[in-house]
Order: structure tokens, then sequence, then C-alpha cells
């Protein structure tokens, strides 16, 4: 009765009661194997997060100042612990939002960028941009 009395009063659509212009298309198997073999073609779903975690190093580096600003690094569960020789080069708060962390807390010459649960493979990506550069 509960049921029927939502379904009635507020109109909720359920299975065999979609609005008329909604078309509902029914997939075959084989359908559903070609967009697979599609999305296959292409780049893996681990090589996408790979590249979309080097390319937020490369940001979060540009945005503390380069690697020639940077001391050392260490991570805890959601952060990523850069100490840095001057802070008056390190952006705004606001500039690491945009590249897609949650933050940015600063404690004297130790800065904290809130990166999330990928914080280990994020610092792995940033500090192989430190060696990298280092080589140069």
């Amino acid at each position: 009765m509960v049921f029927r009395f939502l379904i009635v009063k507020f109109d909720f659509k359920t299975p065999g009661r979609e609005d008329d212009d909604v078309e509902v298309e029914l997939k075959s198997k084989a359908d559903y194997k070609q967009k697979q073999s599609g999305a296959a073609a292409g780049k893996s779903v681990a090589q996408s997060k790979d590249d979309e975690r080097l390319v937020l190093a490369e940001n979060i580096l540009d945005l503390l100042g380069g690697t020639d600003n940077i001391i050392d690094v260490t991570n805890c569960a959601t952060r990523l612990r850069v100490n840095v020789k001057d802070k008056s080069v390190v952006a705004p708060e606001a500039s690491f939002k945009a590249i897609g962390t949650h933050g940015l807390v600063v404690q004297g010459q130790s800065i904290q960028v809130i990166v999330g649960l990928s914080v280990p493979q994020v610092r792995e990506k940033f500090e192989s941009l430190l060696k990298f550069e280092n080589l140069l």
C-alpha cells in the first residue's frame, strides 16, 4: 500500500511507467561485447589513470615552484607533504583546487597538498619527475 501511494501521489517512474518520449532500448549481448572491445582498443583504464596522475603530479610540481624549490616529499593517507625552500613562490590554494586537488595546507616551509586516496601513486609520479629533472 505504501508503494502504491507513493507511485500514485508523486508519480514515481517504475519499469513500464516511463514517459512516452523516453524510448527504452534493449541491448543484445553482441552489442555489449562490441562496446567493450571498442573501449579496450583505446587506452586501458589503468593507463588513463596513470596518465591522469602524472599530469596531476606535473601540475603540483609547477605550482610548488618547480624542482629547485623542493627539499623533500612524503605522504600520509590523503596528503602529499612537501618541504619547500621558499614558500613565497608557491601558488595560492585556488590554483591547486583548479587542477583537481582538494586543497592546500601551509605550515611554515611545510606544504600539504590534499590529493585524496590516490596520493601514493601521485607521490610516485612526483618523485620520478624530481629525479628526471635532476638528471638534466
